[in-house]
């Protein structure tokens, strides 16, 4: 996505303190990366499961220009839908780690045959890019095998959430290798209360739930400066938790009116210790100012399987 190529976080941190494991390695990490997409092509398993449907139009590639778009022969751009695949260097910033892997990964999964796309609700982002599931030639999915790889991130966002679901396993069976980016020191986890000016664009941030606000929208705030905002909507996040059976036991002996949304009760995310991926947005100091009793910066969550919460 057209968001900051870095994030600040990140770039920040990694001026002012030690340089991560992957940079202080930088050079031999490069070289060892040199075939990781092949090597990953040849193990991963079949990834034609998360398929919404038959084609909706077939095309002919000219370019990837990264990880989650491609430039089409005709001149237009797609951008996936489901995941974010790291940035690569551009106006003076630096590649975000295995941006140049994933693009290498499409690359080959691609090849240089004709492409298959599948559209969901939305077929056109704020930038005019199209909007699509891409298929290589075999109909194996794009999505699942960058995920599978660990060389992208899942993001959700409404109204494209066919295929979230399966998505997410997709993911998670990646986390629990520690491919790619979910090796260990890789992308590093932003926690809420380190939060600070000039901190923004797609990050893994983790932070305690402090309070529940609901407006048209349903508002975590972290123990910082940070809130998640939720999409408010009948059956959304019944699945985020790892306590859903103990929850409808609780509605039994003790209703609460917050369950008539499809949300979680308050009380069920009190003090819980969350994940979210997603882009950080700085709403300004002006902003803050003039809404002291808001959060001045916030991630949009809008499907189940890109939070996670603690057991605790």
């Amino acid at each position: 996505m057209s968001n900051p190529a870095s994030p600040t976080a990140f770039s920040r941190r990694s001026r002012a303190a030690k340089k991560a494991p992957w940079a202080r390695a930088r050079g031999a990490f490069f070289c060892a990366c040199l075939f990781y997409a092949a090597a990953l092509l040849c193990s991963l398993p079949a990834t034609a499961d998360c398929v919404l449907g038959p084609a909706d139009e077939i095309v002919t590639l000219k370019k990837v220009q990264d990880g989650d778009t491609l430039l089409l022969r005709d001149g237009r751009r797609v951008r996936l839908i489901g995941v974010n695949a790291p940035e690569l260097a551009r106006d003076g910033r630096p590649a975000q780690p295995l941006a140049l892997e994933s693009r290498q990964f499409v690359e080959r999964f691609l090849g240089r045959g004709e492409l298959k796309l599948v559209y969901d609700r939305d077929r056109h982002d704020r930038y005019g890019r199209l909007l699509a599931h891409v298929h290589n030639s075999r109909g194996d999915s794009l999505e699942a095998a960058l995920l599978s790889a660990g060389l992208a991130f899942h993001v959700a966002i409404a109204p494209n959430l066919s295929l979230a679901e399966c998505l997410a396993q997709r993911q998670a069976q990646a986390r629990r290798a520690g491919r790619g980016l979910w090796a260990e020191g890789v992308w590093p986890v932003l926690q809420a209360r380190d939060v600070r000016p000039g901190d923004g664009g797609f990050v893994r941030l983790r932070g305690r739930v402090l309070a529940v606000e609901r407006n048209r929208f349903v508002w975590l705030e972290l123990d910082g400066p940070v809130a998640v905002r939720l999409r408010q909507a009948p059956r959304e996040f019944n699945h985020t938790q790892d306590h859903t059976e103990n929850y409808k036991q609780d509605q039994d002996r003790d209703p609460d009116p917050d369950a008539e949304s499809g949300q979680p009760p308050r009380r069920h995310w009190l003090n819980r210790e969350i994940e979210v991926k997603g882009w950080l947005v700085d709403r300004g100091a002006k902003y803050a100012s003039r809404h002291p009793q808001n959060k001045r910066w916030f991630i949009a969550i809008d499907s189940e399987f890109t939070i996670e919460i603690s057991r605790n």
